[in-house]
This record gives C-alpha cells, structure tokens and sequence, in this order.
C-alpha cells in the first residue's frame, strides 16, 4: 500500500505565514503582466449562471455561513474591514463621484409637487425619486 506524504498542518502553516512577506509584490507582477481579464471574464458569462443557478440550489452560501459565528464575522469585520475601508474609499472617491453623478443630475432635475398635509400623498414625491433612480439605473444596463 502506497502512503500519501503530505506536509503537516504545522508545516503548511509556517509555509503559509512565511509567504506573506512576498506575496503581495508578486500578487503586483501577476496582475501588471495580465492582459484580456474583462473580455474573458464576459465571454464566461454563461458559465458564471450556470455555476450561481449551481450554487443556489446546492445552498452553498448558507452552508458556508452556517460555519462562522456572528460574533466571528463581527471579530473580523472590526479588524480587517475598518482598517481598509478608509483607504479603499479614499482610492476610489473619484470613480464613485463619476458613477454616481447620472444619478444625481437625474434626480435633480425633478420637479416634485409641493409638501402636503396628507403623508399618504407625500409618498408620491418619494415615488417618483425611487422611479428616477430605477430608470437612471436601466439606463446605464442598457
């Protein structure tokens, strides 16, 4: 009988946690010699369905959810997430300004009818706003 060798779980973690410190650098020369990843990623579309429609009827996600506890999502989320976020938002203030300005001008431009005393009618002013938004963002799907 053949014996599988494998490395131990301590030695795959020393070789993880050794690989930190040149990841990224080669994480940066991976991407800056990639060419094509939008047209392939289109081009794949039906296969990425395919495998959503897969996942969804296997209930993968709540599967993977039912592993981590909230408190867990909580933990990480306070030390990983809030240390990125800010400089995440930073690097793309830009880009978001652009992508959110049809949505603005859209909305801008409406005219809503005055304020009443009757709040059922005043959900018609907030109709039209979501229907603008709604419209703005069919618009952009094409």
């Amino acid at each position: 009988m053949l014996v599988v060798k494998i490395k131990s779980k301590e030695e795959i973690k020393a070789n993880y946690s050794g690989s930190i410190a040149v990841v990224p650098s080669r994480y940066r020369a991976g991407v800056a010699k990639t060419s094509g990843v939008i047209a392939a990623a289109i081009a794949a579309e039906d296969l990425w369905a395919a495998k959503i429609a897969e996942a969804a009827a296997n209930r993968s996600r709540a599967k993977g959810l039912a592993k981590v506890s909230d408190e867990e999502w909580r933990r990480k989320a306070t030390e990983l997430g809030a240390a990125r976020i800010g400089p995440g938002m930073t690097a793309n203030a830009d880009k978001q300004a652009n992508n959110f300005e049809p949505f603005r001008s859209a909305v801008a431009a409406l005219t809503l009818p005055a304020r009443t005393a009757d709040p059922i009618a005043n959900v018609d002013r907030v109709r039209a706003v979501v229907q603008t938004m709604v419209d703005t963002k069919k618009a952009q799907l094409g």
